[in-house]
């Protein structure tokens, strides 16, 4: 299983790795010759030129790591479809997980360690184990298991903000 997985971010990687050279024309009149699309070469030129200046201080890092590192590997790839795909198929195995966990603590069998369901929710799954604790009523009640689960809901909700912001929100035009 591994091994396909393996070969299929390998093909991945590939695909995404066969370049076109773009020629933008800037206001200005200089051709910029890229391997990204204008409007994020552009946009990335801006940013380094500005040295960030519409993000608050704090991000500034963050920002150039996104905009340098992280954007242009994206390139052709549609963000959030693949981030709804990843917390589909995390939210099923952990709703599982909690399924499986429920049935095996009505049993009196060897239980799910807490920290491996906390480990499915931190890879995306918590929509799936909170869906679980609602429907099944599992690990609902206790106090130290729900801190370390809304913990991780709201480390992926100001995630998913960041992320939005640094799409959408904090282009230089």
């Amino acid at each position: 299983m591994a091994r396909w997985l393996c070969w299929l971010a390998a093909l991945f990687i590939t695909a995404q790795a066969q370049a076109a050279v773009h020629k933008c024309l800037q206001e200005d009149g200089v051709v910029l010759y890229t391997d990204q699309p204008c409007s994020i070469a552009q946009s990335n030129l801006a940013l380094s030129v500005s040295n960030y200046a519409s993000y608050p201080p704090w991000l500034h890092a963050v920002a150039a790591l996104w905009h340098e590192r992280l954007q242009p590997l994206l390139l052709g790839v549609e963000l959030l479809p693949l981030l709804a795909a990843l917390y589909g198929l995390m939210s099923l195995i952990c709703f599982f997980a909690y399924y499986r966990d429920k049935q095996f603590a009505i049993k009196g069998l060897q239980r799910t360690p807490e920290a491996r369901l906390h480990l499915y929710e931190l890879l995306g799954g918590w929509p799936g184990g909170l869906l679980a604790q609602r429907l099944i009523r599992h690990k609902n009640r206790k106090p130290s298991y729900q801190l370390v689960f809304w913990l991780i809901v709201a480390l992926h909700l100001a995630l998913a903000g960041l992320v939005l912001w640094l799409i959408n929100g904090a282009v230089i035009a």
